[in-house]
């Protein structure tokens, strides 16, 4: 999700955030991933006062086990008035490793946009904001649709339904799978989380050009392939048989390693993982959940790591944690 945040300029009029926080679930594919708080405080008595805010935007993820299983945190603070125009440079910190992001003068904070949208007179209007990620500046816009909001922001479409203190009781991303539901008493869930989780994409596979940045994976080149293991593996998961194919390669004396991205499953794009084997002619990949050998397109190869390669592993969860449920194969 792109973010919320606490306040507006629109038409002139300054608009003032509600104060306060709200915990939220977060949901993708139906599953609990998660938590994540939205909080905005201001210094001063009334709201029309003039001063200082914060708005925080906090997180906590558990990874599928496709990529590798851990936790990640990621934590936004903010300057900003009372509109929550940012008065400062943005602090983000994501996984202890911390970054400043410059101010874009008169922008709210993406983290925030839905807590400001909510306050706009009427529930329709555009404002501009600073996206986190990228470091880009963009728009905002929303309009009422009964009592919801739907919202487009820069790379998504969003539904948002408000609660009665201001802040959004709801936020779906329907494209994505992704919902952030108010929960006070959400939690990171003590196992992964399966990665099985539909993605969005064109109904011909043929037509697939992209995903989260990324061009399709290059037709396999002709390998010989006939002596390595047959394409199949004992696991409950596509994770477990991955790892277990590579684990009967390696037994060979052959390197192996797991792929981890989005593959066509015959009735459309789903988040996966296969394992990639090692030949003359190059890495091949060969997916012992569908029993190909070559892997077929069209997939998208997202991250790959050797199973006793921790430091690859970790990369590969932040990667797919940037990507999983944020795309639609385009």
């Amino acid at each position: 999700m792109s973010g919320w945040a606490a306040g507006v300029l629109v038409a002139g009029i300054l608009v003032g955030l509600p104060e306060g926080g709200a915990r939220y679930r977060v949901e993708i594919g139906g599953q609990p991933v998660g938590w994540a708080e939205l909080a905005f405080r201001c210094t001063g008595a009334l709201q029309a006062e003039a001063g200082t805010c914060v708005v925080t935007w906090e997180s906590r993820l558990r990874l599928p086990a496709e990529a590798g299983g851990g936790a990640r945190q990621r934590r936004i603070e903010a300057p900003v008035d009372r509109s929550g125009r940012l008065l400062g440079p943005i602090a983000i910190q994501a996984d202890g490793v911390g970054r400043i992001l410059p101010e874009v003068a008169g922008a709210v904070p993406a983290s925030a946009a839905e807590l400001a949208l909510l306050a706009l007179p009427g529930g329709d209007g555009c404002l501009p904001v600073l996206d986190e990620e990228s470091g880009l500046a963009g728009r905002a816009c929303a309009r009422r649709e009964g009592g919801r909001l739907s919202v487009d922001l820069p790379g998504a479409r969003e539904e948002v339904a408000p609660s009665p203190d201001g802040f959004p009781a709801s936020v779906a991303i329907p494209a994505q799978q992704v919902r952030f539901v108010r929960d006070p008493r959400a939690a990171l869930p003590a196992d992964p989380p399966p990665l099985a989780v539909r993605v969005a994409g064109p109904a011909d596979p043929r037509r697939a050009r992209r995903f989260c940045g990324l061009p399709p994976d290059a037709a396999p080149r002709a390998a010989e392939l006939a002596s390595f293991p047959r394409p199949r593996a004992r696991g409950a998961s596509c994770r477990e048989k991955a790892a277990a194919y590579g684990a009967a390669v390696a037994r060979t004396g052959r390197a192996a390693r797991t792929a981890v991205g989005v593959a066509h499953d015959g009735g459309g794009f789903v988040w996966h993982a296969w394992t990639e084997v090692e030949t003359g002619a190059g890495w091949i990949a060969v997916d012992p959940s569908f029993g190909e050998s070559p892997a077929r397109g069209p997939r998208f190869t997202v991250a790959r790591f050797a199973e006793d390669d921790r430091a690859a592993r970790e990369e590969a969860g932040r990667r797919v944690l940037a990507c999983w449920g944020r795309s639609a194969v385009e």
